[in-house]
């Protein structure tokens, strides 16, 4: 068994950063015992605001650079059916929610981050939001539920993720949206992949050439072959 609750991951301790670690080791672990065929590479926490960015940015934002606009998870699969070339780049803005957090972050909560990281030419978007073991199930589905909506009502091609954290030791995800079942994170990012293979599941404003030139300028950023 996965040793994957030590003291600064563990559940009594957990804050949104220290899930966003988790959930990047686990991934990395799991690539590396081979898991997530089509799984390339794996970043986490990057600003698309800083200098490293600048390029993005320069024929098109005029002024200072707006505040840090950061990734949570980025994942670079191989696209096999090459849709654009041979690179699949996804983006995922995760929102943890403990029991404090309720009165304080709505349900829409995320929503503009996922969809601001479209204009940088991500292939695929997704939104996570991950509840703590101690939230009441009815809580959960209120939040799942209504985010669910409003993504479905609008069609917007973002794979929306609810789970609670339902087992601390194998990291068991007990998902609402978009079904009902409990699982691994390994299970959770292939469906993930399996979802934005599907074109029509991708980031429509990359039928825009300035936006698919903005997808080559991230490329290069993060060393993806050509």
């Amino acid at each position: 068994m996965r040793n994957t609750d030590s003291s600064k991951y563990s559940i009594a301790n957990l804050t949104e950063p220290r899930l966003i670690n988790k959930l990047y080791d686990l991934i990395l672990e799991e690539k590396k015992w081979g898991k997530h065929g089509w799984l390339k590479n794996v970043y986490k926490n990057k600003n698309l605001t800083t200098k490293e960015f600048k390029n993005i940015w320069l024929k098109w934002w005029k002024g200072p650079l707006p505040p840090s606009t950061e990734v949570d998870i980025i994942l670079i699969f191989e696209d096999p059916m090459q849709v654009i070339d041979k690179a699949l780049i996804g983006s995922i803005e995760i929102e943890y929610f403990s029991s404090k957090d309720l009165n304080k972050k709505n349900f829409y909560v995320g929503l503009q981050q996922v969809l601001a990281f479209s204009i940088f030419g991500f292939d695929g978007l997704s939104l996570w939001h991950v509840f703590a073991p101690g939230i009441e199930e009815n809580v959960i589905e209120n939040y799942a539920t209504t985010a669910s909506e409003l993504i479905s009502g609008f069609k917007l091609p973002i794979f929306y993720l609810a789970v609670k954290i339902q087992n601390k030791e194998d990291f068991i995800l007990k998902c609402f949206e978009p079904a009902r079942l409990e699982n691994t994170l390994e299970y959770y990012i292939d469906w993930l992949n399996k979802y934005w293979i599907v074109e029509t599941n991708r980031n429509p404003l990359l039928q825009r050439n300035e936006i698919r030139n903005r997808r080559n300028l991230l490329k290069t950023i993060l060393k993806v072959p050509v």
